[in-house]
Order: C-alpha cells, then structure tokens, then sequence
C-alpha cells in the first residue's frame, strides 16, 4: 500500500510524479549548498512562495518540512565528513589544515600503557595493590578525558 501525498497549500492528493515539499527543498538544495549552513530560512521560505504563486503565506507544515529535510541534510554532512571543507574549496576558500593528531596518538599509547599496569597490578595481588589499582584508574580516566578535549 502506498502513501498519498499531499498539496502543502490545499492538502489536494499530489499526482504520481509531482514533487512533495521535502523534495522541494532537498532539490534547492541540491541546487545551492550554501543556503544549508546558513541559520535563517527566510531566503528559502521566499522562494518556496515565489515558486508558489497564489499563496500568500508559507504554511506551518511547509516551515516543519524545511526544518527537518535541513536537519536530515546537515546531519548526513557530519556523518560522511568533510562536505562542508569541500564545498568551501569549491568556491575559493583556502583549505584549513587538519590538526595535528601527535597529541591525541600519543595519549592513546599512554591510555594503553596504563591499562596494561592497571592489568598486571590487578594479576599480581589485587587486594595488596588496591590503593595503586585506584591511582591507575584516576590516571586513565584523565588520560580519556585529556583526548576527549
């Protein structure tokens, strides 16, 4: 069973092949990437009335609809990555260069140094070595956060 579509203006069942507001959008998207960083919809909300003349007011539904196909969009960007530093390329914009991963690296070799020590402090008397197994928690637990920062 297929889901009807809806008309936003008159909420008149969409023909088989017309396009539904979130394709709407998507396709300005699609048509201008810039538009998806910025925080105001005002641009995007006058060319959906400009693109749909009769309508003087943009509708409630239509609003909601943009803010989730942006959201959708904007999160598909963070999960595949660097997106954003492409399109930023695209229109001249210098490269930033990537930050240096020495640090975090080397704490995660610290991280597992610890955790070996914490191991074999346990193995080898875990009541006598009670006070140091605390220590050597407390210090991975700050080596963790140090690379979270």
């Amino acid at each position: 069973m297929t889901k009807s579509k809806h008309n936003p203006q008159d909420g008149a069942p969409v023909p088989n092949g017309a396009e539904n507001v979130s394709g709407y959008f998507r396709r300005v998207f699609a048509e201008n990437p810039q538009l998806l960083d910025s925080r105001s919809n005002d641009e995007l909300l006058a060319r959906w009335l400009a693109d749909h003349p009769g309508v003087t007011e943009v509708p409630e539904r239509v609003r909601q609809n943009l803010s989730n196909v942006k959201s959708v969009l904007r999160k598909g960007q963070r999960k595949t990555g660097r997106k954003k530093q492409a399109r930023a390329e695209e229109a001249g914009a210098p490269a930033r260069p990537a930050a240096p991963r020495r640090v975090t690296d080397a704490l995660a070799g610290l991280e597992e140094q610890i955790d070996d020590a914490l191991t074999l402090a346990k193995v080898i008397d875990r009541e006598g070595l009670q006070s140091v197994i605390s220590l050597l928690r407390r210090a991975r637990n700050e080596v963790v956060w140090q690379q979270g920062r």
